[in-house]
């Protein structure tokens, strides 16, 4: 299992570089048209999650790779344990980068003249700390929904046919309880939650609540994550290479 993650590693940390560039990019590009440096770090934590799992599968089937991977010592299930582990370690690797890099340009916009009000919007506040933490707790767990849904498909059917079946495994899970939930009228149903996530919300808004946010939103990535590579072991394993 170690020599699979640290395979899944090497394979992977040239591109994490790469990826952290246009990361950065993306993210000034968002912080820019919202005029807020919130979504940065978010931004970054979403990005390494999802396109570490793209980006590993694509790897696959490079010059036969993922054929010869299981020519060395490793079993389908150390493969498939290693692929997860890299993703949730590149993922942490980008919500920290985020809010470090975050957390440094609102340094930054606190002690130097920016353009407009970007200084008083980028600054170094209370406010915009909790609010970049929160950013990484929310899209940890996006990303990682995501990601869980692609790998067990890129393992199942490879890069070829999984292009083909992503996008409507997504909207079967993501789009269409909602659509089936508003034609039924069954959101209606959910209106008394309004005052309970009211309260959550003013919750989050304190620094302890930001802090819990956080802590339970990397307890739920490793869940999904979790109960994703058992489904993709069984996958794998029943493929045919």
């Amino acid at each position: 299992m170690k020599r699979a993650y640290q395979i899944e590693m090497t394979v992977m940390h040239q591109y994490a570089r790469q990826l952290l560039a246009l990361g950065v990019f993306v993210a000034a590009c968002t912080c820019v048209g919202m005029g807020s440096i919130v979504a940065a770090p978010g931004v970054l934590t979403c990005m390494y999650f999802i396109m570490g799992a793209l980006a590993t599968s694509a790897y696959d089937e490079q010059n036969g790779w993922g054929l010869f991977r299981l020519t060395m010592p490793l079993s389908r299930r150390d493969v498939v344990i290693g692929r997860y582990g890299m993703i949730a370690t590149i993922g942490l690797i980008g919500m920290v980068a985020g809010l470090v890099g975050g957390t440094a340009l609102a340094a930054i916009a606190t002690v130097a003249p920016l353009p407009g009000d970007l200084s008083t919007t980028f600054g170094l506040t209370q406010d915009n700390i909790q609010a970049m933490v929160f950013s990484c707790a929310l899209c940890a767990v996006i990303g990682s929904g995501i990601a869980a849904v692609e790998t067990p498909v890129y393992l199942r059917f490879g890069q070829t046919k999984a292009t083909q079946w992503i996008p409507m495994v997504s909207v079967i899970l993501f789009i269409g309880p909602m659509m089936i939930l508003g034609a039924t009228g069954g959101l209606g149903n959910f209106a008394g939650i309004a005052d309970a996530l009211s309260a959550v919300s003013a919750f989050i808004e304190t620094p302890l609540g930001a802090i819990t946010s956080l802590a339970v939103s990397l307890v739920a990535v490793f869940l999904i994550l979790g109960v994703s590579a058992a489904i993709s072991i069984r996958l794998y394993e029943r493929r045919e290479l």
